[in-house]
């Protein structure tokens, strides 16, 4: 299993300054699951200016194969008044986790099965086209004499 990255860009829209900013990313990514490699899956932040953006990145192990629903990050920030809101990030729906085994059978250029079928097709094409060369060859030789005589 490869590892996975994921990327939280929080932007600053408007023209009001983001106050305690905080990432949260646990609940789509259970211990059982996945295996923090680096960063970590919440992060703060004390102000984002308006207008401007940063990012939270963490790399992950996926522990088991299969489809994974990636939930959205939730992100909590205050406004300039002190109102607490909540935002999300993009959600990624149902994404497959494939095992290394999965990957390379899904992905491989399989040599051996082309190798199979070029050996199959070729007396499929190769026997009509020698008896219509042989055919041919006849005629044409005959077809020679009778342009002589």
């Amino acid at each position: 299993k490869q590892w996975y990255q994921r990327r939280v860009a929080i932007t600053a829209g408007g023209t009001e300054v983001a106050n305690d900013v905080v990432v949260d990313d646990t609940a789509g990514f259970p211990a059982g699951e996945f295996e923090v490699v680096s960063g970590a899956l919440s992060a703060t932040f004390d102000s984002i200016p308006a207008g401007s953006n940063v990012s939270h990145a963490v790399v992950l192990k996926p522990l088991t194969s299969g489809m994974h629903n990636f939930v959205p990050a939730v992100i909590k920030y205050k406004n300039p008044s002190g109102d607490e809101l909540v935002t999300f990030s993009s959600f990624l729906d149902n994404n497959p986790i494939l095992s290394t085994t999965e990957y390379n059978r899904k992905h491989s250029p399989h040599l051996v099965d082309w190798l199979i079928f070029v050996g199959l097709c070729t007396p499929v094409l190769l026997i009509p086209f020698l008896m219509w060369h042989s055919s041919h060859s006849k005629y044409e030789s005959l077809a020679a004499k009778a342009k002589k005589a």
